[in-house]
């Protein structure tokens, strides 16, 4: 795998693809690693024609797409995507023969289950957690990893979201943590219980610096790489708590606490006398998902509930609530 420090892009195509990524930031969105090296895969890919200019031309595009006939759905249509928003940014700055891919992508199978926690599994984690060593380099390591997943299931955030945190995002007078420009250019407030007060209160206590900008700021200065984190809750921590992976090896995942938390709270909220109209936008905003029907795809619920709830989510997204590019 390339470094980190090594990824940069090459050939005719150098000013085209660092203008594109200029252009992604100044208009909200985090171009962060992953995405950063897909377009530096990219680059190569097209540098392979040897072209004596910046163009792309439809059969270098279609070669792009489709040069491995093994790829999930999921993936020719990030392919898709990629490579149209790519050509439409050099078309739009005066590049000459620019292929732009079709609007019509290759559609995403939706069948996909998210693994949901059930209380005591949850227990079970946070006990797991509770007994990791820390490695000898990194004294706040188990401190850090106690605090994040008890962070993402008991409010919801996405392990970027929680990582990408800095100290003054934080108001622990009123229990608010401000999330900016994530998924989807949005930005929310999330409210926090005493619980998770007490959590983050004590990291930020005995595992911060004065020198620190984000408030799980890595031993190496910077955000905490959430690979890392991913692999510990994988590799460490479910094994300790006795939750096996799926047989297709598709789950449990560290973002499986956010789907946990979103099914966890709308059955707690429906238990309690709300009616799920009004629950779902209410949940659906908290996230921060731009329509309804993301929400849906989060939930799996009790078998009582999940007709009701299903149902509310189809009638609030025929009333116009929905967003089909979320």
């Amino acid at each position: 795998m390339k470094n980190r420090k090594e990824l940069h892009f090459s050939g005719v195509y150098t000013e085209a693809f660092e203008g594109y990524v200029k252009y992604k930031t100044a208009l909200g969105f985090d171009v962060e690693y992953r995405e950063t090296l897909a377009l530096v895969t990219l680059n190569e890919f097209l540098n392979k024609y040897d072209p004596p200019a910046a163009i792309i031309t439809e059969r270098m595009a279609m070669d792009y797409v489709h040069r491995n006939p093994l790829l999930s759905s999921a993936t020719v249509h990030a392919y898709e995507c990629r490579i149209r928003q790519l050509g439409l940014y050099m078309k739009n700055m005066g590049y000459k023969d620019i292929f732009v891919y079709p609007e019509k992508h290759t559609p995403v199978s939706s069948d996909f289950v998210p693994y949901i926690f059930t209380a005591d599994e949850i227990t079970r984690i946070f006990t797991a957690a509770d007994q990791l060593e820390n490695p000898a380099n990194n004294p706040h390591y188990r401190l850090f990893v106690q605090t994040v997943i008890r962070l993402l299931y008991c409010t919801g955030l996405r392990i970027s979201e929680a990582l990408s945190l800095k100290i003054d995002d934080i108001d622990f007078k009123n229990d608010l943590i401000t999330v900016y420009n994530s998924k989807g250019n949005v930005s929310r407030l999330v409210p926090f219980n005493g619980y998770i007060h007490d959590w983050l209160l004590k990291y930020h206590r005995e595992a911060s610096s004065a020198a620190d900008m984000y408030f799980f700021e890595s031993p190496r200065k910077g955000p905490r790489n959430r690979c890392a984190v991913g692999n510990t809750f994988q590799k460490s921590i479910l094994p300790a708590a006795g939750i096996p992976r799926k047989p297709d090896n598709t789950g449990p995942r560290l973002h499986d606490l956010r789907h946990t938390f979103a099914c966890h709270c709308l059955d707690k909220m429906i238990h309690d006398g709300a009616d799920p109209f009004c629950a779902l936008p209410y949940l659906s905003v908290y996230m921060g998902h731009k329509g309804i029907e993301s929400t849906e795809k989060y939930l799996r619920l009790t078998e009582d509930h999940f007709m009701e709830i299903t149902d509310a989510c189809h009638y609030i997204y025929e009333k116009g609530l929905g967003d089909d590019y979320e």
